[in-house]
């Protein structure tokens, strides 16, 4: 690409040799007026060799103040008046003002505006050199802002439409015109001067001011011949474009005239005298350079109109920019009004709340939803809300599709398309106007909530100035609401933490307790294969001894050791029958006839002397058990309150109760005994563990029961405290979810 560039740049500077030469006689003037050697004979003989030229300068000695009484009429007493400095300079000005004529029809750059520009820089860059006591030449100050922008009217000949184009850009856009050319054509007229002032063999000054000027001071090459020369032109432009004189193309003030003033050495109040007299200097040294005829009143009204109108249209930017402001004042104000609504640990419904009120504020409208979408989630939370930022409605509403994220460059303001269908069907009646648009509130690349309202065709457009504030107030809606829904989401997480770890320790019960149960089967199972054939033996003999013997005292001791035996091969059956109970077979069970059976069992086991047993049942459906293992584990619950009651106050409660959600049939067994400690609690259902007097029970009995209800679906646990009696709660799978029972009320006393 630079190569390219470098080639279009070359052939746009070989362009300049078609541009036509200076005259020869100005060449010529030019070499004789910088010769030390040269004399006032040898100007005056060129002079009078071309009669036009010659014409010319004497208009410009009768125009200019130099105090000169009467008429001049020879070329000889004009070159004596004005001297070697003033006839260069004012050759060059005439042959370049030949050479680059003031009208160049169908152009957008008008010459004659330029032209006035550039002899309202000279002449105030000759005032201002005028105030420094000859450290600066005049004259030179003159020529060289004079031509110091002589690439523009180079780049206007040579290039017209590429040039008209860097004319229209510089108006509308009222930048740096320098940096226009740069873009459009490729160089800018700052080099373009310097090449055409070097094919012109002009002064280095004027090569210079043309190459530099528009530089700050200490931007300059540390080679420039002249610097405050070069600063002084620089100056000189950029006050006389502040008076609005001509036209120049560069509307940017970026450097300070103090700076530049200081570093020429120049006072405010040189600067102020200078200014004060310039626009009369310029009306004199234009009409003697050919220009069209230009008073000074006619001057002051060009500055004057050229900066009503800079000033009508600094205005007009003022007013977008104060409505722009005023736009983006209401939507700061409204998304401080947003944050402060809201607490760090504001929950999904205040953020909608939040932005809801400052939905309707900002977008102007009579009603509005605002929705959330969190991510995995198939429905949104969506609050509805009136004009003035009332809520009205709450509503759930399921999202079969997730709206798509917009394609980027589309702005924040969408119609709403088939994938709101799920939303709008739900809201639209309660909003205004007959169609819908709404704003995405988006994360990570996907929708989580967003804004909802009616309005007439054409919402988008109304909303198009506010593109860049509504995109603003729209990402602090979705961080807000995203923070709220992560939140939200970390609450969820720690409560399924929880319960997470409540079923692990639950499992680890189990899993300890299965261990336990596997233990104690193997035990059961190598006992019963080591002990079962030694105890027959011990219980054969035992009856056989018994059988032999006639003495009643070793009779006794024969009897005792079958027995014992017997006893053994008891526990060691019950043992197996803990360990590996029997198939559990489910069948259809009624309750009262379950609970009836167990009562009757555990009373025919158990003493009941003056205790009171009361049965109460709900509306309860059937069970699915086996009725032979839950009825003994029943019996087994109901014997231990038997036993843990007193003879004459006992009470034994049993409750029966239907729960419709899980599907379960409740029976509970209270009673009014001591209760149990913390230790004997947990230990209740372990096997061989009891609480009462060694000999009087094994302690298999609640664990058989764990094992027999388990077995069928079921689960049971215990509830006790010491003085305040035990209550045992099982729960059994009931066989239909919804029934209508007519509940059994029964009593029984015994």
């Amino acid at each position: 690409m630079n190569d390219i560039r470098d080639k279009r740049v070359d052939l746009i500077l070989q362009q300049l040799e078609q541009l036509p030469t200076l005259p020869a006689i100005a060449i010529k003037v030019l070499e004789v007026t910088a010769s030390e050697d040269s004399s006032a004979v040898d100007v005056v003989r060129l002079l009078e060799s071309d009669q036009s030229l010659a014409s010319r300068i004497l208009q410009v000695l009768r125009r200019a103040d130099l105090g000169v009484r009467g008429e001049v009429s020879g070329i000889e007493r004009a070159v004596s008046l004005l001297g070697f400095e003033a006839v260069r300079g004012a050759v060059l000005s005439i042959s370049v003002f030949q050479t680059f004529p003031s009208r160049n029809e169908g152009s957008q750059f008008s010459r004659e505006e330029f032209w006035k520009h550039s002899v309202a820089v000279a002449c105030c860059a000759e005032l201002l050199a005028l105030t420094l006591r000859d450290t600066i030449d005049a004259h030179d100050a003159f020529i060289c802002g004079l031509l110091h922008d002589l690439g523009k009217v180079a780049l206007d000949a040579i290039l017209p439409k590429s040039f008209s184009r860097v004319v229209e850009a510089a108006d509308l856009l009222r930048g740096n015109i320098a940096d226009l050319e740069r873009d459009i054509i490729g160089l800018d007229h700052m080099v373009v001067g310097k090449r055409l002032a070097e094919r012109w063999q002009l002064p280095v000054n004027v090569r210079d001011c043309a190459w530099l000027h528009g530089q700050a001071p200490e931007a300059l090459p540390a080679t420039v011949r002249n610097p405050r020369l070069v600063n002084l032109i620089t100056l000189a432009d950029l006050l006389v474009r502040e008076q609005h004189l001509g036209y120049s193309g560069n509307y940017s003030f970026s450097l300070s005239s103090k700076a530049l003033a200081a570093a020429i050495g120049l006072t405010e109040e040189a600067i102020k005298d200078a200014m004060a007299g310039l626009v009369d200097q310029v009306e004199p040294r234009a009409l003697a350079l050919g220009l069209d005829h230009a008073s000074s009143s006619e001057l002051y009204v060009q500055a004057i109109s050229q900066a009503n109108k800079e000033l009508s249209r600094v205005s007009t930017q003022l007013a977008t920019k104060n409505k722009k402001l005023s736009i983006r004042a209401k939507f700061f104000d409204a998304l401080a009004g947003f944050h402060a609504e809201l607490r760090p640990d504001a929950p999904i419904s205040t953020v909608l709340h939040a932005i809801g009120q400052t939905a309707v504020g900002v977008l102007d409208v009579s009603s509005a939803a605002a929705f959330s979408l969190p991510p995995g989630t198939d429905f949104a939370e969506v609050l509805l809300f009136d004009g003035a930022g009332e809520l009205f409605e709450t509503s759930l509403v399921d999202c079969p599709i997730r709206p798509n994220k917009p394609p980027a460059g589309d702005g924040p303001v969408l119609a709403a398309g088939e994938d709101m269908e799920w939303l709008l069907s739900a809201i639209s009646p309660r909003l205004a106007q007959d169609n819908r648009y709404w704003i995405i509130l988006e994360a990570d690349g996907i929708c989580v909530g967003g804004v909802v309202w009616g309005a007439f065709t054409g919402e988008a457009h109304r909303l198009s100035a506010q593109v860049q504030e509504l995109c603003a107030i729209s990402n602090g809606w979705g961080l807000a609401l995203r923070t709220a829904q992560i939140r939200d989401e970390a609450h969820k997480l720690a409560e399924q933490l929880a319960e997470s770890n409540r079923q692990l320790q639950s499992a680890q019960s189990e899993i300890l307790r299965g261990r336990t149960l596997i233990t104690v089967g193997e035990m059961a199972a190598g006992a019963a294969h080591e002990m079962n054939n030694p105890l027959a033996v011990i219980s054969g003999r035992s009856q056989l001894l018994s059988s032999q013997v006639s003495d009643p005292k070793h009779q006794a001791i024969a009897r005792l050791i079958y027995e014992q035996s017997h006893r053994l091969s008891q526990i060691i059956s019950e043992l197996m029958d803990f360990a590996q109970p029997g198939v559990s077979k489910p069948e259809r069970v009624e309750v009262a006839g379950l609970l009836e059976r167990a009562l009757y069992d555990a009373k025919t086991v158990d003493e009941t002397a003056d205790r009171k047993i009361e049965l109460t049942l709900g509306d309860v459906p059937d069970v699915t058990v086996d009725p032979k293992q839950v009825g003994a584990a029943l019996a087994e619950i109901i014997s231990n309150a038997l036993q843990a009651t007193d003879d004459r106050t006992g009470l034994i409660e049993i409750h029966g109760a239907f729960d419709a959600h899980s599907n379960r049939v409740v029976l509970t067994v209270s009673d009014n005994g001591p209760g149990m400690d913390d230790f004997t609690l947990n230990r209740a259902f372990d096997p061989f563990f009891s609480s009462k007097p060694a000999g009087r029970r094994r302690g298999m009995g609640l664990a058989k029961t764990l094992r027999w209800i388990e077995s069928s679906g079921g689960s049971i646990r215990l509830e006790s405290r010491q003085k305040q009696g035990t209550r045992a709660i099982v729960l059994l799978p009931a066989w239909i979810t919804k029934v209508t029972v007519a509940g059994v009320q029964k009593r029984l006393a015994t």
